[in-house]
């Protein structure tokens, strides 16, 4: 077995469980998720800094997934996803293998957990956009999580997520078809499968800016777009995720650091995805 790759032995399993059928083998290979062109797994692409990457399903019965443009400006995460969530020490486990990593290499110490996470969340939060100024604020106010001294057992928040593939979902919840395309504002993904989606609105969620002679802001209310905003929520629920949304309004108050600790300590320790106590 040594002398066979990963993906040698993954295409091996896949066969057996076509001619003999195997319901383990078959959950253990649906954690894996698509396979990119090179091979490799990719169960999240996320945190674009340019356009969206273009991307065709080459085998429909394997999910061959291959990015045929734009692959350079997105993170992909290509390990599986198992029922323990994605912490923010799987990603730093995670970060140094990846090639966007590979070009700052020299100037970071990757054994050091705080060097790397400062190289990490510079990279996402760069994803994160310069005209949503209330996304930057949720998504600055969830990461300083990270800082305390349970800090790298924390959930990762996972901004601008292109495409989430969670076969254990699309199984559990009737999807159709082999692959998952959503796009979502932030993504958490805590223990025992349950998936979190953040969405932060703005204007343009649910109005429509108007022409005004006099060169002043002007909005008015758009209930088509409100409607294809309610929409894709319960498109979500169905899929098996849970929605939350934040009003660009609510995350510029003063108050809003405290407004939005708050909500994810509850949320966290109602969903029991907080760290366990440390036995030291």
């Amino acid at each position: 077995m040594e002398d066979h790759g990963l993906a040698e032995l993954v295409e091996l399993a896949r066969k057996v469980v076509e001619q003999v059928g195997s319901e383990r083998l078959e959950e253990e290979l649906a954690q894996l998720g698509p396979r990119g062109a090179s091979g490799e797994f990719r169960n999240l692409i996320f945190a674009g800094t340019g356009p969206k990457p273009e991307m065709v399903l080459d085998d429909s019965v394997s999910n061959y997934l291959e990015i045929t443009a734009n692959a350079e400006h997105w993170l992909f995460y290509d390990r599986p996803l198992t029922s323990q969530g994605l912490t923010w020490r799987h990603m730093l486990d995670w970060w140094p293998t990846t090639g966007a990593f590979a070009s700052i290499a020299g100037e970071v110490d990757a054994s050091d957990p705080t060097a790397l996470g400062r190289t990490l969340y510079k990279r996402l939060f760069a994803s994160v956009p310069v005209t949503s100024p209330p996304a930057q604020k949720l998504f600055i106010t969830y990461c300083s999580r990270y800082g305390r001294p349970d800090g790298i057992d924390q959930p990762a928040l996972i901004p601008e997520v292109h495409l989430h593939y969670d076969p254990y979902t699309r199984r559990e919840r009737g999807g159709q078809g082999p692959l998952n395309r959503e796009r979502m504002d932030f993504l958490l993904l805590l223990p025992n499968r349950v998936r979190i989606v953040i969405e932060v609105d703005g204007k343009h969620h649910y109005a429509r800016q108007q022409a005004s002679p006099a060169g002043q802001e002007s909005w008015t209310a758009a209930p088509d777009l409100y409607s294809v905003m309610v929409a894709e929520d319960r498109a979500l629920r169905l899929k098996g995720y849970e929605v939350y949304r934040f009003g660009g309004y609510e995350l510029m108050q003063p108050e809003a650091e405290d407004v939005v600790s708050t909500f994810f300590d509850r949320l966290l320790a109602d969903s029991d995805a907080s760290p366990p106590p440390s036995t030291h």
